[in-house]
């Protein structure tokens, strides 16, 4: 589906003309200092939603049958993930299948770019051995020790 982009401002003056734009593809509304907003039919949201609880349920029936094609799959769509340590990288895919089962139910993909974006800072640590060391390093503080936390 292509998506068309207008200003906001054009959709204000001439709302018309921007909502039959729908009927081919979905606009981008573009503002300036605010985040854009992206005008869609509510039936083509709803097969978006539908399409991807459909790939996120064959995702996780692949990953229950045969977890190394996942693991294969999910190195191949997340490159960085190959810097991760072989253990983190099971956990990964595991978090990442579970996930993405969970944001499907409740229709909200926020916690699954969360857990993209914290296990790819973990790669990129990983990939700069210097930056891993520093990090592993005890650090010299006054104070009880931090538990280690707990999955």
């Amino acid at each position: 589906m292509r998506l068309v982009e207008r200003q906001f401002s054009e959709f204000l003056r001439q709302p018309n003309e921007v909502v039959a734009e729908l009927d081919d593809h979905d606009v981008l509304l573009r503002r300036r200092n605010a985040p854009d907003l992206r005008l869609t039919q509510a039936d083509r949201e709803e097969e978006r939603t539908e399409a991807f609880s459909a790939a996120v349920r064959l995702l996780r029936n692949l990953a229950v049958h045969d977890a190394g094609a996942t693991g294969d799959a999910i190195v191949e769509v997340f490159a960085w993930s190959r810097f991760l340590p072989r253990r983190d990288r099971g956990l990964f895919a595991v978090e990442l299948t579970e996930t993405l089962v969970a944001s499907a139910d409740i229709d909200n993909l926020a916690p699954l770019a969360q857990l993209l974006r914290e296990w790819r800072a973990t790669a990129e640590i990983h990939a700069d051995p210097r930056l891993a060391r520093r990090l592993r390093a005890s650090i010299d503080a006054a104070g009880a020790p931090v538990a280690v936390p707990v999955g």
